[in-house]
């Protein structure tokens, strides 16, 4: 089992550096090898894989400004802002150590309520997703740093693209002008790609990043303890809710601070928190909620096991590992910590050079997954003319607004059902 752990750890390191890749890339990679383990070792592994894609989806979204994944935008919008102007010490170990309470907070809870654990599933319903969303998109507009009417419209921009193409619950089209590429919709990764990571890379050619020094210990502030604990809980129930998962626990999580520094302790809290409860649905109610889940759903049944409420208890031992991933993960940002200063002298050097490579890098892998490749590609032409034209706004949510419309029209729509 240890063998299998430590396995999950390396490739965790490897896909979670690469921005777009992270746990379904690794899994569909490794597919033939994990089906040699048994149920508990696969299981493992992918607690692993998960905590540790998590940890470094976040430094490399500091460094770059770029984020793994949609979990990480949060702390690549604050982390590399607080690099920029010489703290970058303070984004990575305030990364580093929310992030290792997020997991052994998940990891409490997990144990407190188990119990009644079927019981809080029972719970969540189209209501309270509808609930969640809409205070989660008012905090947005909120606590949105720039004017509102910009939020609003890059908001609107992301939930319209996000409704073009197939809709599953109406079994409609919707915007798609009798074209039929637009029936596959507009690909979250050329949202990021264009109305994203271009807008960012653009707007920060011309800033200078001030100088850091070789930090001897981790920054992190016991002022940012508050905003840790506060993402923990959030992140821990939103995980638990199909749909919703850590992303939300991250951005809603991060409204609440309003420091970067306290953003970043929130949103990675919630961030792993959230994504070991995800865990739940599927250990308890064989119900995968996020696409790697999906693989190992498949890898487990293809063994003849069934996850259910009784067959809960051949997953303790999992539990021991998760201090183990966490305190290798706190010594890995340790010794990359150490390095920061080198790193972003480097960067601060060839910063264009990294950021058409990290760019041309997410591409190449978007267009190895998705598979109409022309239309991916003609997404992000598309995107990225419109990133150029508002590269000067604060673009992040357009994230928001993609990831949270979608899921906030379709859940209401089940509760007009419902009611009516």
């Amino acid at each position: 089992m240890i063998l299998w752990c430590l396995l999950g750890i390396v490739v965790g390191v490897i896909f979670g550096i690469i921005p777009g890749a992270g746990p379904f890339l690794a899994i569909a990679t490794l597919y033939p090898l994990l089906a040699l383990g048994d149920v508990v070792s696969i299981v493992t592994f992918y607690v692993c894989l998960l905590i540790t894609s998590n940890y470094m989806n976040s430094v490399t979204g500091i460094l770059y400004g770029i984020p793994g994944d949609a979990a990480a935008a949060v702390t690549a919008h604050h982390g590399h802002k607080l690099l920029r102007e010489g703290k970058g010490h303070m984004a990575v170990s305030n990364n580093a150590i929310s992030s290792s309470i997020g997991s052994l907070f998940a990891v409490g809870l997990f144990i407190a309520f188990l119990p009644n654990i079927y019981s809080i599933f029972k719970f969540y319903n189209s209501t309270i997703q509808v609930v969640i969303i809409a205070v989660a998109i008012l905090l947005l507009m909120i606590f949105s740093k720039q004017a509102i009417w910009k939020t609003a419209i890059l908001f609107l921009l992301g939930g319209v693209l996000a409704k073009i193409g197939f809709d599953n619950l109406t079994h409609t089209t919707w915007g798609t002008f009798g074209i039929d590429y637009l029936t596959l919709g507009i690909p979250f990764s050329s949202i990021m790609i264009g109305l994203y990571i271009l807008p960012e890379v653009l707007k920060f050619q011309n800033v200078e990043f001030k100088s850091i020094q070789k930090i001897t210990k981790f920054g992190y502030s016991f002022k940012s303890l508050p905003s840790t604990l506060t993402g923990s809980f959030i992140g821990f129930w939103c995980g638990l809710v199909p749909g919703v998962t850590n992303i939300l626990g991250s951005y809603l999580s991060a409204s609440f601070a309003k420091q970067d520094i306290n953003k970043i302790a929130a949103s990675e809290a919630a961030n792993n928190s959230g994504a070991l409860s995800s865990l739940l649905p599927l250990i308890v109610l064989g119900i995968p909620i996020v696409s790697s889940e999906v693989l190992i759903y498949y890898l487990v049944a293809s063994k003849g096991f069934t996850f259910n409420i009784d067959s809960m208890n051949s997953f303790y031992s999992i539990l021991y590992y998760i201090p183990i991933t966490v305190i290798i993960c706190l010594l890995l940002s340790w010794l990359g910590f150490n390095h920061l200063a080198a790193v972003t002298a480097i960067y601060k050097k060839y910063k264009i050079w990294f950021s058409v490579g990290i760019i041309l890098a997410i591409t190449l892998i978007s267009l190895n997954i998705y598979p109409v490749r022309e239309w991916l590609l003609i997404c992000i032409v598309g995107t990225a003319t419109i990133g150029f034209f508002i590269r000067n706004w604060d673009t992040f949510p357009v994230l928001y607004g993609y990831f949270l419309t979608d899921l906030f029209w379709d859940n209401f729509r089940r509760v007009l059902i419902i009611y009516t």
